[in-house]
This record gives structure tokens, C-alpha cells and sequence, in this order.
């Protein structure tokens, strides 16, 4: 019989029910027979918890137990079923579907869990002491310390006298306190997965993968709607930086028409490696005017910088407007 296989002591406990969910249910039984009752209890209940996981995650846990491995998919949600399963196999039908049934009780303060933990702290912040304290004894360990530190100075302190001064607690006053809190502050809390989303930039991302004149079609409709949304999606569709990625006849089209007092200021503080492509891109002539308009500014201040780079950008724009050049990148550039 193959010896089981244990996690190193050195995995926490989601990356251990992340390492016995990749092991498959024959080799995951054989970690949880390794362990003791309550240590396989509490591995189970991490698996009936854990949801989708990034190949990436996989691979750091795996990392620690395997030698060659290959690439792996995302793991489906393995659920309460496939937990319940390895519990019955681990210890048996009669005490792992006890254990089993213990795991449709809702774990106390999971909400927490889910939310982003600044959000979390600050809905905390106006909360009694000892209540905040018994949440953050339910939540793991990682994300309690962020809460905490999240709480004003006083707050923090005391909560964490209520804390080390906590004994047993009755599962009821658990339910109460927990009902209470989720009552009061679950509305103000934004969940750990949403993330801000720079609108405009994401279209921005979009159009430039498509072609100037759908793109022009789907800004002006944009602007018939909203028009400050319009114009911040423009700003971003093609930047100052997005110069330097344009094809040499492009940016000499564009350079042109370029004053070169304007072009000499928006040169400032840039990459010696730009300069240089910009004056590779020059005539001989529009070179040594750039040269001499660059050696007379010895200062500027960086709204005159960003000024004179919107007017180069606003140049390339009013070009692609006349059909002289064409700014769009193609699929997969930056």
C-alpha cells in the first residue's frame, strides 16, 4: 500500500485543502486517516469552503509536495459533497457522516471572510468592543490582524483586551452577537471579490483593437449620452506614451505636424531611449530645431509638461480624424 501523503507543517489551512483537493479523493482520504479527528474536521470544513483556485495557487501548494508537475486547470468548487466524501472514507460511514453533518452548520462570521477587509474594518469601527472582538476570533487569524489594525488606535486596543480575555463562549451568544453585527454592518460591506473598474480605460482597451471608424462610431454614440465619459475614454484610447509604438511612417506623419517648441517641453524628463526614437523620426533639419528648443528650457513645471504632450497627443488625433494616419493597435499590444 502506498504510504499516505502529508502536507508540510509549513501549509496553512486553505493551501492544505487546496493540496488535498489536487491529490484527488483516493490520496486526499489517506491524508485525512493520517491526521487526528479533529485535525481531519478541520481540513474538511476548509474544503467545504473553498472555492475556484487559480492554476497559479495550485502550482505554489504542489510545489511543496510534487517534483515535475505539469500545469493544472482551475479546480472546480469541490462543495460540502466532496468533503463529506473524503470523510466517510477517511474515519469510516458511521463518525464521517457525523462529522459530515456538522458541516451544514454555517461557520459563525463567514460574511467577514468575503468582504474586503477595509471596508470590513471600517463598518467595524463603530461597533461595541466585545462584539468586534468575538468576530475576529472566528475569522482566520491573517484577515483578523487586518481588521484589527483597521480599528482606530483606542478601539484596536481595547478590542484586543476583550480578546485575550475571552473564555467559552455559548454557541447561542455566538448566533446572537453574530445575527446582530451581520444586521448592522453587512450593508456597508463590499465584497472581497469586486474590484474598481476604470470604465473608460476598458473601453478605451477595446476600441483600440478595432477599426477607426467603428471606433469613432462608438465614441460619438458614447458622447450623445455622455459626454465627459466620451472625452475621458479619448484621453486614454492614445496616450503620449503610446507615441513610441506607433510605425515610423505614423509617428513622422504625426511628428510633423508637431510645433517643435510644443514637442521639445513634452520631450522633458522622458527616457533618453525616446529621445532618441523621436529624433531618428526627424528630418535634418526639424532635428536641429528640436535640439535647439530642448537646450533653452532649463525648467518647466510639470503642468506645462503635461500640457504640451496633450497638445502632441491631440496633433495624432486630429490626423486620424482627417484620415492621414491611423492610431489603432492591434490585438494583444499594450
Amino acid at each position: 500500500m502506498t504510504a499516505p501523503v502529508t502536507a508540510p507543517a509549513a501549509l496553512g489551512p486553505r493551501e492544505a485543502a487546496v493540496a488535498l483537493v489536487a491529490l484527488g479523493p483516493d490520496r486526499a482520504a489517506a491524508v485525512l486517516r493520517s491526521l487526528g479527528e479533529e485535525q481531519a474536521r478541520r481540513l474538511a470544513a476548509e474544503v467545504a469552503t473553498l472555492g475556484p483556485v487559480h492554476p497559479q495557487e495550485v502550482q505554489a501548494v504542489l510545489a511543496q509536495l510534487l517534483k515535475g508537475l505539469r500545469s493544472p486547470g482551475v479546480l472546480p468548487a469541490p462543495g460540502k459533497r466532496l468533503a463529506k466524501d473524503l470523510l466517510v472514507r477517511a474515519l469510516g460511514s458511521e463518525l464521517g457522516q457525523a462529522m459530515g453533518q456538522e458541516l451544514d452548520v454555517p461557520v459563525p462570521f463567514a460574511w467577514l471572510e468575503e468582504a474586503d477587509p477595509e471596508a470590513a474594518g471600517k463598518a467595524l469601527a463603530n461597533e461595541a468592543p466585545g462584539a468586534v472582538a468575538l468576530a475576529l476570533t472566528h475569522v482566520d487569524p491573517r484577515l483578523a490582524v487586518r481588521l484589527l489594525n483597521q480599528l482606530p488606535a483606542e478601539q484596536r486596543a481595547t478590542v484586543a483586551t476583550r480578546i485575550a480575555a475571552l473564555g467559552a463562549v455559548h454557541p447561542d451568544t455566538v448566533k446572537e452577537v453574530e445575527a446582530t453585527l451581520r444586521a448592522r454592518v453587512s450593508g456597508m460591506l463590499v465584497t472581497a471579490t469586486a474590484r474598481r473598474v476604470d470604465g473608460p480605460d476598458l473601453l478605451a482597451r477595446l476600441l483600440a483593437r478595432t477599426t477607426p471608424e467603428n471606433s469613432k462610431e462608438l465614441l460619438n454614440a458614447v458622447a450623445a449620452i455622455n459626454q465627459e465619459l466620451a472625452d475621458a475614454t479619448r484621453e486614454r484610447l492614445f496616450t503620449f506614451d503610446d507615441l513610441c509604438a506607433l510605425p515610423p511612417r505614423t509617428l513622422q506623419v504625426v511628428l510633423r505636424a508637431v510645433d517643435s517648441k510644443q514637442l521639445a517641453l513634452a520631450l522633458r524628463n522622458v527616457p533618453e531611449a525616446t529621445v532618441q526614437l523621436v529624433l531618428a523620426n526627424l528630418s535634418e533639419r526639424a532635428r536641429e530645431s528640436l535640439g535647439e528648443e530642448m537646450q533653452l528650457i532649463t525648467s518647466a513645471r510639470a503642468s506645462e509638461v503635461n500640457e504640451a504632450r496633450g497638445a502632441v497627443v491631440a496633433a495624432a488625433r486630429q490626423l486620424e480624424e482627417e484620415g492621414a494616419v491611423d492610431l489603432s493597435r492591434e490585438e494583444g499590444e499594450e
